[in-house]
């Protein structure tokens, strides 16, 4: 629940998302652009609100698993949306 950015890398990370994570069981990620900000939530709780002043306003959204460690990822109801 943070927002990659190239060149920079991870300029914010939330605290809270190890109190929140739920390991054994399906986690709700909700994650918002509204021009240069960028707001996440787990599991109903708001994680994460970071400004980048000079945020590109178009481009791709990815979904990732980082290489080097032993762990896999899943997706389900996956929901995209752009908003007026």
């Amino acid at each position: 629940a943070s927002p990659y950015i190239p060149g920079k890398g991870y300029p914010v990370e939330s605290g809270r998302v190890k109190d929140l994570r739920q390991p054994d069981d399906w986690n709700t990620l909700r994650a918002e652009a509204k021009g240069n900000v960028y707001t996440a939530w787990l599991n109903g709780e708001k994680v994460m609100t970071y400004t980048l002043e000079n945020a590109k306003l178009e481009g791709p959204v990815g979904l990732q698993l980082h290489p080097g460690k032993e762990m896999s990822i899943d997706f389900r109801n996956i929901l995209m949306a752009k908003r007026p």
